[in-house]
């Protein structure tokens, strides 16, 4: 899915054991011993200054970010299969952090976006995994809106285009199934540091890192070129972890 270069707008469309006692008859008591479980790093999620959201250990050795859009079923396939195998194989080790930073393609993005940037870090994975698993749900409204409803949404100021098209194509129910009560709604459409965030993570990917499509990725601040599915990343991925040093992970 390649990006285009129209503007963002017009693109809205341990225990030890005791000692036995010198008493033949006594028994001997059972024997306690602490466990020690590792940190489950994969459970652990963080908002990061970017406005991604991020998996795992953040000193993590490797870290890989995906620009993914929640529109884009490319992305979708990948939360499906690449996530995964990246959760098991990865950052349960402390050695790898994931991080998702939401890429804005077009209108729904944006303001699906918004929806996700005010919540809290629990919250806004959360968003994002529904995203995906319901991707026809948060699309089939969009794609029903009217040409007469299209361009009424046209001749609106700039500013209230992309909360009527998110009405039209009922971004607030679906916000609300995913457990966002339409006061927060409102308030997350409004809120100015979401929509520069989004605006900031779009810029920085296309004219710092030069993304062609979505999903992209970087491993340790270097765009993956022509990388666009797990097939693809994961050796390069087990490669970066080969190659990085070993550091603490607790």
């Amino acid at each position: 899915m390649h990006v285009r270069t129209l503007s963002l707008f017009a693109a809205l469309l341990l225990g030890s054991p005791l000692l036995a006692q010198p008493k033949p008859a006594a028994a001997r008591p059972a024997v306690t011993k602490a466990v020690v479980k590792p940190f489950a790093w994969e459970n652990r999620i963080a908002m990061t200054a970017q406005g991604g959201v991020l998996l795992g250990n953040p000193a993590a050795a490797v870290k890989l970010v995906e620009f993914g859009s929640l529109t884009c079923p490319h992305c979708r396939s990948f939360h499906e299969t690449g996530l995964p195998a990246i959760k098991a194989r990865y950052l349960a080790s402390g050695r790898v952090s994931y991080e998702y930073r939401p890429f804005t393609l077009n209108g729904i993005d944006l303001m699906a976006g918004l929806v996700m940037q005010c919540q809290a870090a629990a919250g806004a994975w959360a968003f994002v995994d529904r995203s995906y698993s319901r991707q026809d749900e948060l699309l089939l409204p969009f794609q029903a809106i009217s040409e007469a409803d299209r361009a009424s949404i046209t001749s609106l100021p700039q500013g209230a285009q992309g909360p009527r098209m998110a009405e039209l194509g009922k971004l607030p129910e679906f916000a609300a199934a995913a457990g966002v009560p339409r006061a927060r709604y409102d308030a997350c459409l409004a809120a100015k540091p979401g929509m520069d965030k989004l605006l900031a993570i779009r810029a920085d990917a296309v004219q710092t890192h030069k993304l062609a499509g979505t999903p992209s990725f970087l491993i340790n601040g270097q765009m993956q070129t022509d990388v666009f599915d797990w097939a693809a990343l994961e050796p390069l991925l087990a490669a970066a972890v080969k190659a990085a040093p070993t550091i603490r992970t607790k």
